[in-house]
């Protein structure tokens, strides 16, 4: 019988383990870092909330400047905690500052708005 040896000269080209492990590290970092641009982003930018507590905020002004009896006082409108600050401006009599600023549930503050009035009942 003859005996033969069966040779492969062809290899199998792959991978290591070393680089897949490289690879997988520079993927995660790479879409670590578009997260946070994206979180940026999506933080800084205008919210509906924000849009819908500056409408609120506008609203309360324009009652306020029509009303006589201007007070400081804390109610809630949609959900979102409205605080009324009244005050005379520089010590004016005819003046009077109105401060109004929108918080979320959790306490943060999503807008403010300031005004300065002439009293007209004076």
């Amino acid at each position: 019988m003859v005996r033969g040896k069966l040779i492969l000269k062809s290899k199998l080209s792959g991978s290591s383990i070393i680089e897949a492990l490289i690879s997988m590290v520079v993927i995660m970092v790479v879409f670590g870092i578009a997260m946070m641009i994206y979180a940026n982003i999506i933080q800084s930018s205008l919210s509906v909330k924000k849009i819908r507590a500056q409408a609120i905020l506008n609203q309360t002004l324009q009652i306020d400047e029509s009303s006589a009896n201007n007070i400081s006082t804390t109610f809630t409108v949609d959900g979102l905690s409205i605080e009324q600050t009244v005050k005379n401006y520089n010590n004016e009599n005819n003046l009077t500052e109105i401060d109004l600023s929108a918080y979320e549930a959790n306490g943060k503050v999503l807008t403010t708005l300031r005004k300065v009035i002439i009293n007209q009942n004076e």
